[in-house]
């Protein structure tokens, strides 16, 4: 079967990770990042996830798994299970199902409705890579090519072209033209102005290409370039 790819936003959502470990840690870094709210079941949890208890970053049942624990939580979008123990892995996923809530179970597919791609991210520009589950390895090799090819100057072109786009739409100029215009923007030494810094420069392209009713300083300092 081959995964469906999906984005997914998490803001204010509420997503259940059990198990207090290295691999529970990074997978709830990774879903407070994303905005989601997270409640983590475990008997222990990681110095850096105490960390987050005490923040009041996350919300933290001191136990073991079993299934009346979910019942805490009815809203649950996600449930992501960390343990390495495969009775477990497997309860989490029954109860998981029985509540039609999407599951992953790190490192075990057979146990997942949802798999977790390896991601790069600079600022909005999120890159993922999926093997479907069948090599996570390579996934990571691949994610580690992708992070040389595409460095924070994407983060920051991605930033400024969508404070850009806000003002050309409200010049209120037809889709094509405007689709031209996003076209030249992204052919053009703008991005090799962005990754030398080059202030001056990009200002110079933007001012070349863009309408002159286009606040471009003002995009320029939105977006600290």
């Amino acid at each position: 079967m081959r995964p469906y790819p999906v984005m997914m936003n998490l803001e204010n959502k509420r997503v259940v990770v059990i198990g207090g470990g290295r691999v529970a840690l990074r997978k709830t870094v990774s879903l407070l990042e994303s905005g989601a709210k997270v409640a983590v079941i475990s008997p222990k949890l990681v110095l850096e996830m105490v960390q987050l208890k005490d923040e009041s970053k996350v919300d933290w049942v001191e136990s073991p798994f079993n299934d009346a624990t979910l019942d805490q939580f009815p809203d649950a979008v996600l449930i992501f299970g960390t343990t390495d123990n495969r009775e477990t892995n497997v309860e989490i996923y029954e109860a998981a199902n029985k509540r039609k809530v999407p599951c992953n179970i790190a490192d075990v597919p057979d146990l997942c409705s949802f798999i977790v791609p390896a991601v790069i991210s600079q600022g909005d520009l999120i890159i993922s890579v999926s093997t479907g589950g069948s090599s996570p390895a390579l996934a990571r090799r691949i994610r580690e090519e992708l992070e040389k090819q595409f460095g924070p100057e994407y983060g920051r072109m991605t930033r400024l072209m969508g404070e850009l786009r806000k003002h050309v739409l409200n010049v209120g100029t037809d889709s094509d033209e405007n689709r031209k215009l996003f076209s030249e923007l992204v052919d053009s030494e703008l991005l090799a102005a962005l990754r030398e810094s080059d202030t001056k420069r990009a200002l110079e392209i933007l001012k070349e290409i863009l309408p002159k009713d286009i606040d471009i300083d003002g995009a320029i300092a939105e977006n600290r370039l």
